[in-house]
């Protein structure tokens, strides 16, 4: 099989199925992982004789169920790794279908629409090893100031998925300054024999870490304010979300935040920064 097979691996994988699936068994680890009997059969064992008060069998289904005290367990791991890291890695396990409307779905898990703006491989490629070895590159870019398409010699040190779309993070020769480039809009892009001009280290928006202080919007009703508190917050009146200061606009504009509570107002935003002054500088113009 085509991932690493230690035996760490083998059982973090079997602790996501466990606990996003609720069950373990042959059948899923053979269709999933491409295991043999012996092979699944012996993963399965490995994980009971490390966590033997997490699984319990179940002879109605032939498999073995999670247990109250493996999502007690889970619950302790979450303030190191996180529940939003366990479920992005369970899905990139499992997959994440696009089902549309017309199409029959094989995964009782789907995407409800398609990524609008999914970059070229060629592109997200070369970006990325340049990236790795500290390159420049030369992109032909289009943008909505400049529509035509133009030269810009620059130095990317990420490739940032925010919301719906890929951009780069890169120093831009020209304007000598670090932006934003959606990857949809870059049309070419070519490695040059140069040094980056700016590292990471050079970047300080993006070397900044900006708490973010998300609150449910102060016009909502006590019991719709229950609601925001239970679906984001963990049942507590705020989260606090340490974020990148290049990337605050995105991460506001994502989960659809009021900055201005008088103008930007319910059903539309149900959520608010609470800290606008100390994130306003961060945020788009």
């Amino acid at each position: 099989m085509g991932r690493s097979d230690s035996v760490e691996q083998r059982r973090t994988t079997l602790e996501l199925l466990l606990l996003w699936e609720g069950l373990l068994n042959r059948a899923r680890l053979k269709s999933l992982l491409d295991l043999g009997d012996a092979r699944a059969s012996q993963w399965i064992q490995e994980f009971r004789d490390a966590y033997p008060r997490w699984l319990t069998w179940n002879s109605k289904s032939r498999s073995y169920h999670a247990t109250h005290e493996a999502y007690v367990a889970a619950k302790r791991d979450e303030k190191t790794r996180g529940r939003a890291e366990s479920l992005a890695k369970y899905l990139s396990l499992v997959g994440l279908p696009y089902v549309a409307s017309d199409t029959e779905a094989t995964s009782p898990i789907c995407a409800a629409f398609p990524d609008l703006s999914t970059p070229e491989p060629q592109i997200f490629a070369t970006l990325s090893r340049s990236i790795r070895l500290n390159l420049a590159v030369e992109i032909t870019y289009r943008s909505m100031k400049e529509p035509a398409p133009h030269q810009r010699i620059i130095s990317p040190h990420h490739l940032v998925r925010a919301g719906r779309r890929w951009h780069l993070r890169a120093f831009c020769s020209t304007h000598q300054d670090f932006r934003d480039y959606a990857l949809g809009r870059i049309v070419n892009v070519m490695t040059l024999a140069l040094p980056s001009e700016r590292l990471e280290n050079d970047d300080a928006a993006w070397n900044a870490k900006v708490p973010v202080r998300l609150i449910a919007h102060p016009d909502l009703s006590r019991e719709q304010e229950d609601v925001i508190r239970l679906e984001y917050f963990n049942n507590t009146s705020a989260r606090v979300i340490t974020c990148r200061g290049a990337l605050v606009g995105y991460l506001v504009q994502d989960v659809r935040a009021a900055t201005n509570v008088k103008r930007q107002r319910p059903p539309e935003y149900q959520l608010a920064v609470a800290n606008v002054d100390e994130v306003s500088p961060w945020l788009f113009p």
